[in-house]
């Protein structure tokens, strides 16, 4: 479903062009330029809802900007830290799928490479707290002050609870680029909708994806 591009969403496609203007910039630049410039935008993201996902894109010139933004339960069927290995697998797995742009994305009508991809994974940091509290605690097992420091290292980061996804393209006669095609939903049957914004010369608007329409009109 398409929506005019009027009063308040144009006030967010403004939002949404400065925000991912200083993302493309950013990822030009380096990696972690770009962590810093997408930790202070976090706040122009809308909470985030089970089941939807965000998607965003600004073209300039020929140079193609998208970011995809997901609750992790929509990824990895939960949203806390992993507590076996079998979900901290699921969420490698996931970060992998979203590591792979060429394969998530087609651009009918026009050719465009990904040239620099950002993916961040909820819990990353907790790996190897967790894997230090195993190795602990098989040689201590009667003493827990040490897995209590890790328990609280989890429950202060508890709230990081999304993957983020960027990527930037360079595009082959970026002004045939009228759709944008994605994988995502048959990746992730979690992702019931996804909320779209674009910003591209001479056309400016937000749509929501669904699994029977998961391309983005943006002519």
């Amino acid at each position: 479903m398409r929506h005019q591009t009027t009063g308040q969403t144009m006030i967010s496609v403004k939002v949404l062009f400065i925000t991912l203007s200083v993302l493309l910039c950013a990822l030009i630049t380096s990696n972690v330029t770009a962590q810093g410039a997408a930790d202070r935008s976090s706040q122009q993201h809308s909470p985030h809802v089970h089941g939807e996902a965000e998607l965003q894109a600004a073209l300039d010139n020929d140079r193609l900007l998208l970011e995809f933004r997901s609750p992790a339960m929509n990824l990895v069927g939960f949203e806390h830290p992993p507590r076996d290995h079998r979900q901290q697998a699921a969420i490698e797995r996931a970060g992998k799928l979203l590591s792979s742009p060429q394969a998530r994305f087609t651009f009918p009508g026009t050719e465009c490479r990904a040239i620099r991809v950002q993916v961040e994974q909820p819990y990353d940091h907790l790996r190897h707290t967790n894997d230090d509290r195993d190795n602990y605690q098989h040689e201590h097992e009667h003493e827990h002050e040490h897995e209590h420091e890790h328990e609280h290292d989890i429950e202060e980061h508890q709230q990081h609870t999304e993957f983020t996804a960027r990527y930037l393209f360079h595009c082959h006669q970026s002004e045939k680029l009228t759709r944008i095609v994605t994988d995502l939903f048959s990746r992730f049957p979690g992702i019931r909708r996804i909320q779209a914004s674009w910003v591209l010369p001479g056309s400016q608007g937000a749509a929501t994806m669904t699994p029977s329409h998961s391309q983005l009109e943006v002519d």
